[in-house]
C-alpha cells in the first residue's frame, strides 16, 4: 500500500490521522510519517484498513437510518445518546468506525487481563 491509498482509505472510513494511530496503537507522526511517505506503510497494515474498508462498504450497502427526535430539548447529554444507542444496539454496533472502536478497547482489555494474569503467576512462582 503507498502513501496516497492509506490516505484515501483512512478517510473514506471517516478516520483524523491521531484515531487511525489509535486503532492501530502507534504514533500519530508515524501515520504522518506513512502518509508524506517518509515510511513505508506495513503489509499488515495495508491489508487490515482494506479488510476493514471492504466491511464499511458492506455495511453501508445494509445501513438502515435511526434518527432520534431532539425537536424538543435545548440540551442532549451524551448519556441520553447512549441510553438512546441501547436501544439499537445491533444496529449501532454494526457502524464501522463503533465497531473499530469497540474492537480497538476489547483487545486492549484482553491485552490488560493477559498482563495481569503474567504477573500473578510470575508471583506465585517468587
Amino acid at each position: 500500500m503507498d502513501a496516497k491509498e492509506l490516505k484515501e482509505i483512512r478517510k473514506k472510513l471517516g478516520l483524523t490521522q491521531a484515531a487511525l494511530a489509535n486503532l492501530i496503537d502507534v504514533g500519530t507522526r508515524t501515520v504522518q510519517a506513512w502518509e508524506y511517505n517518509d515510511q513505508k506503510v506495513p503489509k499488515t497494515v495495508g491489508e487490515f484498513l482494506k479488510h476493514k474498508l471492504t466491511e464499511n462498504i458492506l455495511d453501508q450497502k445494509n445501513k438502515s437510518v435511526i434518527t432520534m427526535d431532539v425537536s424538543n430539548k435545548d440540551k442532549l447529554t451524551l448519556e441520553e445518546m447512549a441510553i438512546f444507542c441501547l436501544g439499537y444496539q445491533d444496529e449501532y454496533e454494526k457502524i464501522p468506525s463503533v465497531k473499530l472502536f469497540i474492537d480497538f478497547h476489547r483487545n486492549q482489555a484482553k491485552a490488560e487481563l493477559l498482563e495481569k494474569h503474567i504477573i500473578l503467576n510470575g508471583k506465585k512462582e517468587s
